[in-house]
């Protein structure tokens, strides 16, 4: 090898016949590069000016005009709703100066087009013919020519948005295409300026060096090559796999839109036939061209519960299916239901002709969704593919997900449907309570009492006569609680007649109340005031009731020799109620559900029905206060309510005491 190396270089410097191409070749490519370097610089100066004079006079224009395009139908529905909405005819006008602008642009883009790239004409001629086939819907809907009844409005625009939607989409998608255009003139220059750079460099140090090193200048020459092949390539590769991308990112955009309206859409109502018709108008046309609805019944049927195809004449076909009750249900069904997943069906199975009542169509296919609610089956959507596009597994999940929402919103209509009729079956328990039940109850006090006044009772008989009166009036007392708390479970305020009334007169009434009851159970009992309190404006039996609710039930936890306190203060705008006792408290996990309705802590079993706290709390906020507890386990108690002042003039002196029980004493 070395030897040869040496011949080949004593023959490149040989002068004679047989070594012209040493000399030859090296001249001409020198000539040829100089000649390169002040050609090519030209050559490529030229092409990339023509092609930004291109970019500058042709696409930019062209670019512009679709753009006005868009943004012009994306004004044309602000202008429809306006028109509709305040009958103001400058927005109509407005409109229509939108059109003339698009058909001016439309014009300009005509000319432009052909120019720039005749593979943008099929995208002009799809933009004319969707926005021509949205102004004619526009036009036939009578949109413009008259303000239309909302309800009218809204289903005229729901028919004719599917053809706007697609003229915004065919307008993006020319502007898009005239874009790409852009962008690659403006590559091709960049590439060119960086190959006009790249070669200047080359021919230069070729030209310099090309007599000694033309057997390497091949090889590097195709080095470069290979290496300027893989590099295009390369971008190849990547601006197709940047074109999946972003059209993979532009359709899953469109599908969470879509999947949002019809959120929106299927939340709107809570009757469950309105949701399923819902879900039927969303599938046609958006995502197939028929679709069918049935729902399971409870012996294991299924009923036709929607049915909707785009071609209104196949409509008026399929509407006398509505309702029908289907009861065998073929095997492979009930198996798609059982699966709770999404199937694909060919045209020509017979499950296509169960489902749609029609017969083998090969050229489409079927999508088969259950609606699943609560991990069963409630019913299935079938929707037909068009003629033209048949279904994929790719478009199952978006099925699949407009199934799960509306489930979800039929399971939330028949839960209504549930709540609606739980709720008029408590007000029949509470009309058979407050009416059926306090006749005969008043009947039992009534003879009770008559029965204490006559003078043939003896004394043994007496006991058991008061204990029936006692009872009575105790489930009176727990009928007028049921009530009271049914009222406040239904959002209302418990009836109340304020006036004006002295506190030392509420508490008075209280200690009396309870002063024996204390005593029995060896608990003092304190009630402390000042000694001019103002007036609170109130329900004198209401704030008794809210009273008697909170000093009985700390007496039921007062322990013997234990105490409560009765304390009531003036501030600035209402007197502050304290009931405090020495009892075991309250654990800081239950302070949040004493005021609930039937809620009772374990050790207060049989001591109640659980209604006075949350009947107190409703009659402390029907006068406009409040009401809180504060407990520590071991030390005690401490509820606190407010009432308003009547009038606003207090005066706050130091509390005294003003009662206390025999128990103290």
């Amino acid at each position: 090898m070395a030897e040869q190396s040496k011949r080949e270089r004593r023959s490149f410097w040989r002068v004679g016949p047989e070594s012209t191409w040493t000399t030859v070749v090296p001249v001409v490519f020198i000539i040829v590069s100089l000649v390169s370097l002040v050609v090519l610089p030209l050559v490529v100066a030229n092409h990339t000016a023509r092609m930004r004079t291109e970019i500058t006079r042709v696409a930019e224009p062209a670019r512009r005009a679709a753009n006005q395009i868009q943004m012009d139908l994306s004004s044309e529905l602000d202008k429809i709703i306006a028109f509709q909405t305040t009958g103001q005819q400058h927005y109509r006008a407005s409109y229509y100066v939108l059109l003339e602008r698009q058909e001016r642009n439309r014009r300009a883009l005509a000319a432009l087009l052909p120019n720039l790239d005749a593979e943008l004409r099929s995208d002009l001629t799809a933009l004319f013919v969707q926005t021509a086939r949205w102004h004619g819907g526009v036009k036939n809907a009578e949109l413009l020519d008259r303000q239309l009844p909302g309800e009218v409005f809204n289903a005229r625009l729901f028919e004719q948005h599917p053809a706007y939607e697609k003229s915004l989409f065919a307008a993006s998608d020319l502007e898009l295409a005239i874009q790409d255009g852009i962008e690659e003139r403006l590559q091709k220059i960049r590439d060119a300026e960086r190959l006009n750079l790249s070669l200047t460099i080359i021919l230069t140090l070729l030209a310099l060096t090309s007599a000694l090193l033309v057997a390497g200048l091949g090889r590097q020459m195709r080095l470069l090559a290979r290496e300027a092949m893989r590099r295009r390539q390369d971008a190849e590769r990547e601006a197709r796999e940047a074109r999946v991308a972003r059209e993979a990112a532009e359709r899953e955009e469109r599908r969470a839109a879509f999947l949002a309206a019809a959120g929106q859409e299927l939340a709107a109502s809570l009757d469950t036939d309105q949701t399923i018709a819902s879900l039927v108008k969303l599938i046609v046309p958006n995502l197939a061209e028929m679709c069918v609805i049935d729902m399971t019944e409870p012996d294991g049927t299924l009923r036709r519960a929607a049915v909707k195809h785009r071609n209104p004449e196949d409509q008026v076909v399929l509407d006398g299916q509505s309702g029908a009750v289907r009861r065998e249900v073929p095997e492979a069904l009930v198996r798609i239901m059982q699966s709770l997943d999404a199937h694909l069906i060919g045209g020509s199975s017979q499950l296509y002709a169960f489902l749609t009542g029609r017969t083998s169509e090969p050229a489409r296919n079927m999508a088969v969704v259950p609606l699943i609610s609560r991990g069963q089956a409630i019913g299935i959507v079938a929707a037909v593919s068009t003629e033209n596009k048949q279904l994929v597994p790719d478009d199952l999940p978006l099925f699949l997900e407009l199934a799960r929402r509306a489930s979800l919103a039929i399971d939330n209509a028949r839960l209504y449907l549930e709540s609606q009729q739980a709720v008029r079956a408590r007000e029949e328990v509470l009309a058979i309570v407050s009416h059926d039940l306090r006749n005969p109850l008043n009947a039992v006090t009534l003879a009770s009492s008559l029965l204490k006044t006559s003078e043939s009772l003896v004394d043994d008989d007496r006991e058991p006569v008061e204990t029936i009166e006692v009872s009575a009036r105790r489930m009176s007392r727990l009928i007028a609680d049921l009530l009271d708390v049914t009222r406040l479970e239904g959002g209302k305020r418990l009836p109340i007649e304020p006036a004006p009334i002295a506190v030392s007169d509420l508490l008075g009434e209280a200690y009396e109340l309870f002063r024996a009851q204390a005593a029995a159970g060896a608990i003092t009992l304190q009630f402390q005031a000042a000694e001019t309190m103002p007036q609170v404006f109130a329900d004198r039996h209401r704030v008794m009731q809210v009273l008697s609710n909170l000093i009985g039930n700390s007496m039921k936890f007062t322990p013997e020799d234990g105490l409560i306190t009765v304390r009531a203060e003036a501030r600035r705008d209402d007197v502050l109620f304290t009931i405090a006792d020495s009892g075991p408290g309250i654990p800081e996990e239950n302070l949040n559900d004493i005021f609930s309705p039937y809620w009772q802590a374990k050790r207060a079993e049989r001591l109640g029905a659980g209604l006075g706290l949350p009947i107190a709390k409703g009659i402390v906020e029907s006068h406009g206060g409040t009401i809180w507890v504060e407990s520590t386990q071991g030390e005690g108690t401490r509820f606190y309510f407010t009432l308003p002042i009547d009038g606003g003039e207090r005066e706050t002196p130091e509390p005294t005491l003003s009662a206390e029980s025999p128990a103290r004493r």
